[in-house]
């Protein structure tokens, strides 16, 4: 990063997410995001949900979506989100904490169609959405990355998901077909594109806590944000995590860190990239 970097140089984070059920999903993802150095990052949120995050962390921006009921976004508010992601929104990520409502699945649908050039992380709600719709490839932006785990994995798939090295296969196929960037998710992970593939085999249960993925979806994000290729960034932040995951484990041990925890050790984790240890 340059001397005079500013915060439109690190890039702009837009998450959509959050839920009345789920709403520190949003907000683990966005404090991932933040440490991982992204410039600005933004939550846009069912209004309701925006009322009931606001001032739980300073850093973050808060964007309002017109909502069909408390708490549920409006199909409509797609063409909200394309107002915000201008030219200067990097990478989107979608889902984490979403919920699932009437009108919920043609909103991430549309948010999608209307994302086109820019990045799109999708997890967890967003990638629910995508398995309940007809034809949803047709939908994704040039450039996605998927952060299933095995469960959501198998839903977008239409069948189960294999162990050993047949689920490495299994991720590098439906990359090709589905022409993304998959970052399976599990005790092993496996990053691919369909051509090259990383595999993350060093399990910790200290990462096998409620809102560590929101806080993986975040980091990635950011990577992207800060103008890393997708498969790169995907790499990047898979392994980052896991990092943070061996740090935690010696420090208090493998049970008992927190989503915030593992979201707020990350900078530790990528200083040891950066410094080549």
């Amino acid at each position: 990063m340059p001397k005079d970097a500013g915060k439109e140089a690190r890039g702009r984070v837009l998450i959509i997410g959050g839920s009345l059920r789920y709403p520190g999903a949003a907000l683990l993802a966005s404090r991932a995001a933040l440490r991982c150095g992204a410039g600005v990052v933004t939550i846009a949120a069912a209004r309701t949900v925006v009322e009931a995050i606001a001032g739980e962390d300073p850093n973050v921006t808060l964007f309002p979506l017109a909502e069909a009921q408390a708490g549920v976004v409006a199909a409509s508010a797609a063409a909200q989100v394309s107002t915000i992601t201008n030219e200067r929104t990097r990478a989107l990520l979608v889902g984490p904490g979403l919920a699932h409502a009437p009108g919920t699945d043609d909103f991430v649908i549309a948010t999608l169609r209307n994302a086109r050039s820019i990045t799109t992380v999708i997890d967890a709600d967003g990638l629910n959405a995508l398995s309940r719709t007809e034809a949803w490839r047709d939908a994704l932006p040039t450039k996605t990355i998927l952060t299933p785990h095995d469960g959501e994995a198998a839903r977008l798939a239409g069948g189960v998901v294999p162990s050993g090295a047949a689920r490495v296969a299994f991720a590098e196929r439906h990359a090709r077909e589905w022409g993304t960037v998959v970052v399976l998710k599990g005790a092993v992970t496996v990053v691919t594109d369909g051509k090259k593939t990383y595999v993350h085999d060093q399990p910790n249960p200290t990462l096998g806590i409620g809102g560590s993925g929101d806080v993986l979806g975040g980091a990635i994000a950011a990577l992207v944000a800060r103008g890393l290729a997708p498969l790169a960034a995907a790499a990047t932040g898979v392994w980052a995590h896991g990092r943070v995951g061996a740090l935690l484990a010696s420090e208090i041990g493998e049970s008992g860190a927190l989503a915030t925890d593992i979201a707020d050790a990350l900078p530790r984790a990528l200083r040891e990239i950066v410094e080549g240890r």
